[in-house]
C-alpha cells in the first residue's frame, strides 16, 4: 500500500512520498527548478484553480504566518496542496501510519488504514504555517 493516495475526477494516483505528489500536481521539474521559477509555477497554478472558483488568493511571505482561512493559501508547495485539498480540487488519502500530513492531527482514535487528509486541510494549515 503506497502511503499517499490522490483521486482526481475519476483519476486514481498512488505515491510513496510528498515529492512524487508535488512533482505531479505542480511540475514534474519542480525540484530543480530555481526559488524564483517554483515562485512562478506556484502562482500560475494558483490562478489556474481559482479562476473559475472566484476564490480570494492570499500570499504569505516567510515572516507573516497568519492567513485569512476563507483563502487559497500560496506560501510554499506544501500550502499549495493543502488550499487544493481545502477547495475539494483533489482528494488525499494518507496511510494513517505515514505522518506526512497526518502528523499535525491527533490520530489516536483512527481506526481505519487511511485517513482522508481533506476533512483536516484547515487544521493542518494552521500547524504547518504555524512551525514553518
Amino acid at each position: 500500500m503506497e502511503n499517499l493516495i490522490v483521486i482526481e475526477g475519476k483519476e486514481k494516483y498512488q505515491y510513496k512520498d510528498i515529492k512524487g505528489l508535488i512533482e505531479n500536481f505542480i511540475n514534474k521539474n519542480y525540484f530543480s527548478m530555481s526559488e524564483e521559477e517554483r515562485k512562478n509555477e506556484l502562482e500560475k497554478k494558483t490562478i489556474a484553480n481559482t479562476i473559475q472558483g472566484n476564490i480570494k488568493i492570499v500570499k504569505l511571505e516567510k515572516d507573516k504566518k497568519d492567513f485569512e482561512e476563507n483563502a487559497f493559501i500560496l506560501y510554499d508547495e506544501i500550502s499549495y496542496i493543502l488550499s487544493m485539498l481545502k477547495y475539494n480540487k483533489i482528494i488525499l488519502l494518507e496511510r494513517t501510519d505515514a505522518n506526512i500530513f497526518g502528523r499535525y492531527i491527533n490520530k489516536e482514535n483512527m481506526q481505519d488504514n487511511y485517513i482522508i487528509i481533506n476533512k483536516f486541510a484547515d487544521e493542518i494549515m494552521k500547524k504547518y504555517l504555524k512551525n514553518n
